[in-house]
């Protein structure tokens, strides 16, 4: 019997760098880089001589948020997705 070179119903093959265990190890170093540039803020603040200085922990801020978001994103849609394919007859 020969296999049909183009089915139907294929499965997609998810890379392993966005499997939903590595998104959730990435979300979590997402939030301690977070919290790391939150003291940094807090530090630069008080010491008036790293006011000069507040742009690292505001990048570091920002950059981690983005990407923190973008992987909440991906995982709330993959979450509904699956949801949605299981309530399907």
């Amino acid at each position: 019997m020969r296999l049909d070179p183009n089915p139907l119903f294929r499965r997609i093959i998810m890379p392993w760098y966005d499997s939903t265990p590595l998104c959730w190890l990435l979300l979590l170093f997402m939030v301690g880089l977070i919290l790391f540039s939150v003291v940094g803020l807090v530090v630069a603040l008080e010491n008036p001589a790293y006011h000069r200085h507040q742009w690292v922990p505001w990048t570091l801020l920002a950059m981690s948020t983005g990407v923190g978001l973008s992987v909440s994103i991906r995982l709330y849609r993959r979450y509904h997705q699956q949801h949605k394919d299981m309530s399907e007859p």
